[in-house]
């Protein structure tokens, strides 16, 4: 999605949300959730599956989950104990990469969300690097929204597996900050 966007998701572990809407929010008819594997493992889950639950009260519109088995069962239970009133409905999506079933399934009038995750994350796939240009291709002509959920922790500073080089952009400052001392000191 850009630079801007792989600095925030960087930058804080708040959840954030890319979203496009070709149509207004109220006309809506069913909201499309795809769900990666472990999403269930992840700090934002709750929040997340509150925010379309409500969404799809709001609307008077069906929820519908597509996630792997065990993510499904994690749904089922969380959905059933706490947003009873909600229409849901569950269906498998095994493979992360067979996202381009859902083609068939969202409509002009749906919403489809993507539920994404931060590299280094439990529930990060490497398909998800493929996901902007799934999106512009297959999607273009949907409302959607890309859904990167609540992390613990503090933003990434530190060298990791995930961003080998660190994120410490201060580091850079400095040396050029000292480069052009010692060249304005020479001269």
């Amino acid at each position: 999605f850009g630079m801007l966007t792989e600095n925030l998701l960087k930058g804080l572990h708040r959840e954030v949300m890319v979203s496009k809407f070709l149509m207004p929010i109220n006309t809506i008819r069913r909201v499309i959730v795809a769900v990666p594997p472990k999403a269930e493992y992840e700090a934002g889950f709750l929040k997340w599956v509150e925010h379309f639950c409500r969404l799809g009260s709001t609307l008077g519109c069906r929820v519908h989950f597509y996630a792997n088995e065990e993510t499904t069962a994690h749904l089922q239970g969380l959905v059933k104990a706490k947003y009873g009133q909600t229409l849901t409905d569950f269906s498998r999506l095994d493979d992360w990469g067979d996202l381009l079933i859902l083609t068939g399934q969202v409509n002009f009038d749906h919403l489809l969300v993507i539920i994404s995750a931060r590299r280094g994350s439990i529930s990060y796939d490497s398909s998800f690097e493929k996901l902007p240009a799934q999106i512009s291709k297959y999607f273009a002509n949907n409302s959607l929204i890309v859904l990167y959920p609540d992390q613990l922790g503090e933003p990434q500073d530190a060298v990791s597996f995930s961003n080998p080089r660190g994120n410490n952009e201060s580091q850079h400052y400095e040396k050029v900050g000292k480069w052009f001392y010692k060249w304005f000191k020479k001269n």
